[in-house]
């Protein structure tokens, strides 16, 4: 995978380097017939794909997050609450150390969501630096009904758009004609661990892929765009209220 934006990792200490950061946060985790990596690979895309138009570096992914209903499923690798934000907050401060003002977290793990919040929000009055964070299926929620006519959820269309995205080689991975076993979580019930590794927004008890690239790539550009909004809301308002 090649994608466009200036990796921390490839500057050497005589580098400029920039006072505002992306950082992709992912984990590893079931995700069906997808890679365990799924999380990461959205993430990663959308920050390296965005990074350059605002002038910011990429930092290196951080593919571990907080996995709770799919741990016992093979491939899972996941950390404590307290060590994930452990490790976000010493990042986040090391990142001040080297003058970074803005640090942005694309997310691609909804267990991660609660915990980068309190992370990011004890980084920002310990050194002052600004912090966002960006779940990117949250700002689409009507998307996916628009392109493929429903909404699947974790490992479904959604975020197979970015795997393959992210490796167009991988589209023939997924039978697009079978049904694969998927959960419905209702209110009210936890179940651990979830009953399956696919888990649908919408009710139902299997799911399929029988989507055409060109409908993945349309969701992909979608999600950009919208992400793209928000960081322009995000990055206009801080510079008019706080300057720099």
């Amino acid at each position: 995978m090649s994608l466009p934006g200036n990796l921390w990792q490839l500057k050497s200490t005589y580098d400029r380097f920039s006072e505002r950061v992306f950082w992709p946060v992912g984990t590893v985790e079931a995700h069906g017939p997808l890679p365990v990596g799924t999380d990461n690979l959205s993430a990663e895309y959308i920050a390296s794909r965005l990074a350059g138009e605002y002038g910011a570096d990429t930092v290196p992914l951080f593919p571990f997050g907080v996995n709770r209903s799919l741990v016992r499923y093979k491939g899972n690798l996941s950390l404590s609450p307290e060590t994930f934000k452990a490790v976000v907050y010493d990042v986040g401060l090391s990142l001040w150390r080297n003058g970074v003002k803005e640090l942005v977290v694309i997310n691609g793990h909804g267990g991660n969501t609660s915990h980068l919040k309190e992370a990011l929000h004890r980084l920002h009055l310990d050194t002052g630096m600004r912090v966002a964070a960006i779940d990117w299926w949250v700002l689409v929620p009507t998307l996916s009904k628009e392109i493929f006519g429903e909404v699947q959820g974790h490992a479904g269309v959604e975020e197979w758009a970015f795997v393959v995205a992210s490796y167009p080689e991988l589209y023939g991975r997924v039978d697009r004609e079978k049904e694969y076993p998927a959960y419905h979580p209702r209110g009210g019930v936890s179940v651990y661990p979830a009953p399956r590794s696919i888990l649908l927004y919408e009710e139902g008890k299997t799911n399929r892929y029988p989507f055409a690239e060109e409908q993945l790539k349309r969701y992909v550009e979608g999600v950009l765009k919208a992400v793209k909004e928000v960081l322009n809301e995000i990055f206009e308002g801080w510079r008019s209220s706080f300057g720099g």
